[in-house]
């Protein structure tokens, strides 16, 4: 079934919804209908065409079409699979770890009615407040979306419960040609005094993968969380990562966001001495574009956030970062730091940092900057005195440059060097 024709549907038949009780249909169709898929004319989309979005008529899978996995994704441990968007009980093996379990909603919400109320049902929400006094939802109308395609699941962590290995989210997607829309929707809670690790990777090809992720970390819980796309075919990724974080609880986010892909981070910081660290390679290549937004909100007071990230933009292609820090009113003695280095591998190629503050509050910490540069041909003349190929010298430059952002992740930095690799090959390739 394709998009507009479900959309038609599920507004009269209400046999779309008997696994999803707790959805306010009504209003969900409603914004996506009218918001449509968000445009340049929204700040947080500017640096990403959709135009493509627009033209094509999106199928709609179901849960039961067959597909051919490929052995990476068997061969990984510790897994959660996501097929064509759909959770594989049979393919996942997250239950050799003691502390995890993983429901889908509706049976979730079974066993924890109470939920329900922190559940996305209403586009306000995470509507961008602007400082004119506006509820601007226009930029999340793929949220609603997803929650109407999609029945989603519940991964959650066992209060006071260590995971020692990391656990992989793990979305494959396939389609024929390129007209497939897949649309992830995870609820991941780790309770209270819990520490986990999680790392999300993507293969799609031919496909439109568009993830919703909410994350709830409750008080003196710690989350690493990293998301990787290892192969993209002919493919388009818009990703929400939505965080919620209680007090003494931290997040550390790494995130690897390639070409054609739209990152969108938002963190909230809502009780005393929470703690977000996001980290975040930005690459693309050929003519295409890489864009993140990245926004943390300080609710209380002793909140404390970083943000770092490193731009790789060759040949024709466009990289951007937009990041956002908020400091409501009542968030005293709240730190915040934004950083951005940009690395201009081509003079076709660009890049853009945008850093904003938002301060409502006195007695804070805030800083934010921002570096553009290209690489260095005198130090690739040294480096070439002394034996090493012009290549060789470039990316062992560009190692160093990426280096102090994955390093704090080992698994995160392991997997990115390989798609590094991978980048530079293609990028060659492309000479």
């Amino acid at each position: 079934m394709f998009l507009k024709e479900y959309i038609n549907n599920i507004k009269t038949d209400k046999s779309f919804f008997e696994n999803k009780s707790w959805l306010n249909r009504e209003k969900l169709i409603e914004h996506f209908e009218e918001k449509k898929i968000p445009t340049s004319a929204s700040e947080e989309w500017k640096n990403f065409r959709t135009t493509k979005l627009n033209k094509i008529n999106w199928e709609v899978p179901n849960s039961n079409k067959e597909i051919i996995i490929n052995e990476e994704v068997k061969k990984t441990k510790n897994s959660i699979v996501l097929r064509n968007g759909f959770f594989d009980y049979e393919l996942s093996t997250f239950r050799d770890q003691g502390g995890i379990s993983v429901d889908s909603i509706e049976i979730y919400l079974k066993k924890n009615p109470s939920f329900k109320k922190k559940l996305y049902n209403n586009p306000k929400k995470y509507a961008e407040n602007r400082l004119s006094g506006l509820c601007d939802d226009k930029p999340i109308s793929l949220l609603s979306l997803n929650a109407l395609l999609n029945n989603g699941i519940v991964v959650e962590i066992e209060a006071r419960k260590k995971i020692s290995e990391t656990i992989n989210i793990v979305n494959f997607s396939y389609s024929d040609k390129e007209d497939l829309l897949i649309n992830p929707y995870i609820i991941l809670i780790c309770n209270e005094a819990s520490e986990a690790a999680f790392q999300e990777v993507y293969f799609d090809k031919n496909c439109w993968t568009n993830t919703f992720l909410e994350a709830y970390i409750e008080p003196n819980a710690n989350l690493s969380f990293s998301r990787v796309q290892k192969s993209m075919q002919n493919s388009i990724k818009t990703a929400s990562f939505n965080c919620h974080l209680k007090k003494d609880a931290k997040l550390n986010l790494n995130i690897y966001n390639r070409e054609r892909s739209k990152e969108d981070i938002r963190i909230f910081l809502k009780e005393e001495n929470a703690c977000a660290n996001v980290s975040g390679i930005v690459v693309s290549s050929a003519k295409e574009e890489s864009d993140v937004f990245c926004k943390i909100v300080h609710e209380a007071s002793f909140t404390n956030s970083d943000q770092k990230w490193r731009l790789l933009s060759s040949e024709k292609s466009k990289t951007s970062i937009n990041g956002k820090i908020r400091v409501n009113k009542g968030a005293k003695k709240s730190n915040a730091s934004f950083s951005s280095k940009s690395l201009i591998l081509d003079e076709r190629a660009s890049s853009f940092s945008k850093p904003e503050l938002e301060i409502l509050e006195d007695d804070v910490k805030c800083k934010h900057g921002a570096a553009f540069g290209e690489i260095d041909k005198n130090i690739v003349f040294f480096m070439q005195s002394r034996g090493i190929k012009k290549n060789e010298a470039i990316i062992m430059l560009i190692y160093a440059f990426i280096n102090e952002i994955s390093k704090s992740a080992k698994v995160f930095h392991d997997d990115v060097i390989k798609e590094i690799e991978k980048f530079f090959v293609k990028v060659k390739a492309n000479e």
